[in-house]
């Protein structure tokens, strides 16, 4: 009897991460849930140092879809996971005039 297995390749992907004020944590979370992700970017920081929340977003090289979630500091060296894994759709964030889109390495 043959067994036959299906690999599938691995999509190769690009990770992000943006970084916002602590505060701004409910709001950060309601645009994403709303898929509003232009304004997400628009409310993002450059430096790191200066906040207490990160947004990882991870792109898939092909376009197709990408992941976020969102992590609070809880000290200089440790963050925790403050929101689910949440997975859209390349689509959903161009149809927000390519907020997403510009992430593209």
């Amino acid at each position: 009897m043959k067994t036959l297995v299906n690999f599938k390749k691995r999509e190769e992907e690009n990770n992000f991460e943006l970084f916002f004020e602590a505060n701004d944590l409910p709001r950060v979370q309601y645009l994403l849930e709303t898929k509003q992700f232009k304004d997400v970017m628009q409310l993002s920081h450059k430096d790191e140092d200066k906040t207490d929340v990160k947004l990882r977003l991870v792109l898939t090289r092909g376009g197709r879809r990408f992941t976020a979630q969102l992590f609070e500091y809880q000290s200089s060296t440790r963050c925790e996971a403050v929101s689910p894994l949440m997975e859209f759709s390349t689509k959903e964030a161009l149809s927000d005039c390519g907020g997403v889109n510009g992430l593209r390495a």
